[in-house]
């Protein structure tokens, strides 16, 4: 069949955003196999969690060693309405590293990535202008459509794979819609999203007067909506809210009432006049354009005498209604707070970067919610928390005629505490600190000891061998004495105390990057 010159076909064939890693290494020799958490194996090949310290990639969800592709399907055509442009985009995310590990948990290995359908209005009356109203609709999953601008502190996101969900006990995805107004200086948004949560409801049994519990699977809504203005062509601004349905309780005192979070997110960034301002690749649309190719990790590109800078500041401000721990049958808003600073500047063929982020307890755990779910942080005597800072640096350099890029980064994180006090039956104060890296991984520390600063660095070489491969070596150090395992007491033999393990680990590796 013969396709008219005025419908292009669909663009199918094509593989985005694809990468291919091979990772030869140890994270950790120091230690023997199972002495420490994350396990650490021997010399092996594949991607670890422990290779991505604390300060990598910062403002993505992938670590750039993942073996991956994404499969789009996309179609872009002119309405029927003069000014419309019409597209769509199926896109399937394919993870090699999770088909490989031969589980038969196929939603880890293939899922959707962001398809969308999309119309866009032209107000300024040109084909190819940015000026009009758009509207986009995601029929599966909304991960993309976030609040928040830097990755790490990002939130309103749906991907409960990576305890990324705004949505506690989601039943498969979150789909949702947003209409967006784009003019030349300034934008506005306005969406929502959808999801079914597991959530249990009183209900009465037909032909009796009885009441029972049962769990159902609900619909529950977000709601987003924001905008961004350039105040000046060096200083952009960006402002941002949300409200989420998360449910409802399952204590008995509080059954049945509303879970929900809200807040807004802040951003001010300076940066070189026109230069594009900063973006995580995680927050856009896939598209497979050929009048408009998209790479997503395109290589970078040095120009000599250039320089370039941006400096951003963001804060988030949210709170989330949670059973109150000090009064039974009450419930109470919870804030959990958060913020960022980062400059980057890239000057001929040199980068640096400097970031520091802050994160409360609450916020780090955020889609738990809080440290006992659904419940509020104890306010008693005795109980305490802290709160997470973090401090990086990262710093490279092109060698044009070696093809050459040398590269350090180092950080510093004095990371979120949880602690209580208590008495021993001689009135000795007796306190236990809980070390909250990130919902889902803790660190009980021994009696009467309190958290100490993590400190993380590594030095890398890396090697362009042409415009698709690359190979880079790296050794990596880390220094975390909040680390713990049981063992018996050597005096008594029944008893198991928790002790320190060894707080240094020193690994390294090679990867060849496709």
């Amino acid at each position: 069949m013969t396709i008219p010159a005025e419908e292009p076909p669909v663009r199918v064939g094509d593989a985005m955003d694809t990468r291919l890693t091979w990772t030869f290494g140890d994270d950790d020799v120091l230690h023997d196999t199972g002495q420490a958490q994350p396990i650490s194996p021997n010399v092996s090949i594949g991607d670890r969690k422990q290779y991505r310290l604390f300060f990598d990639n910062l403002n993505s969800r992938f670590s750039g060693r993942e073996n991956l592709t994404h499969l789009a399907l996309y179609k872009k055509m002119p309405g029927f309405i003069e000014g419309l442009d019409t597209e769509a985009s199926l896109v399937l995310r394919i993870d090699l590293a999770s088909l490989s590990r031969n589980s038969n948990n196929v939603n880890q290995a293939l899922y959707d990535a962001g398809s969308f359908i999309r119309a866009f209005y032209h107000t300024d009356g040109k084909a190819d202008g940015k000026t009009g109203l758009g509207v986009t609709l995601w029929p599966l999953d909304t991960d993309r459509f976030r609040l928040g601008y830097l990755y790490d502190i990002s939130w309103g996101g749906t991907n409960a794979s990576i305890n990324q969900s705004i949505f506690p006990r989601i039943i498969g995805t979150a789909p949702g819609a947003k209409v967006q107004f784009d003019a030349e200086r300034f934008s506005v948004f306005a969406g929502f999203k959808v999801a079914s949560l597991t959530q249990t409801q009183q209900v009465l049994t037909p032909g009796t007067s009885e009441v029972e519990r049962v769990s159902i699977a609900q619909t529950n809504y977000g709601f987003l909506a924001g905008g961004g203005v350039d105040l000046h062509p060096y200083v952009h601004a960006d402002l941002g809210a949300g409200y989420f349905q998360q449910g409802r309780f399952d204590w008995p005192d509080v059954a049945g009432e509303p879970v929900y979070t809200y807040g807004a997110s802040a951003r001010v960034v300076a940066h070189t006049k026109g230069e594009p301002i900063p973006q995580s690749v995680d927050f856009l649309l896939y598209r497979n354009d050929p009048d408009r190719p998209q790479v997503i990790f395109k290589p970078e590109a040095y120009t000599p005498g250039k320089t370039t800078w941006a400096v951003s500041l963001e804060a988030s401000n949210l709170y989330q209604n949670l059973k109150d721990f000090e009064s039974a049958g009450a419930t109470t808003r919870q804030a959990a707070r958060a913020g960022a600073l980062q400059a980057v500047l890239k000057s001929g063929y040199a980068r640096a970067s400097v970031t520091g982020i802050y994160r409360d307890l609450p916020f780090v755990l955020r889609n738990q919610p809080s440290f006992i779910p659904f419940q509020s942080i104890p306010e008693t005597r005795g109980a305490s928390t802290g709160d997470e800072l973090f401090f990086a640096l990262a710093a490279d350099y092109y060698i044009a005629p070696a093809r050459l890029t040398p590269g350090i980064g180092a950080g510093l994180q004095l990371p979120a505490t949880f602690k209580t006090t208590s008495f021993d039956l001689y009135s000795a104060p007796i306190a236990r600190t809980v070390v909250v890296r990130e919902q889902g991984n803790l660190s009980i520390l021994p009696y009467d000891r309190s958290a100490v600063p993590i400190f993380q660095a590594r030095v890398s070489l890396k090697w362009d061998i042409s415009r698709i491969l690359s190979a880079v070596a790296w050794v990596q150090y880390v220094r975390d004495n909040n680390g713990t395992f049981m063992e018996r007491d050597p005096s008594e033999g029944t008893f198991a105390l928790r002790t320190f393990v060894n707080p240094d680990f020193v690994g390294g590796g090679v990867s060849a990057q496709a």
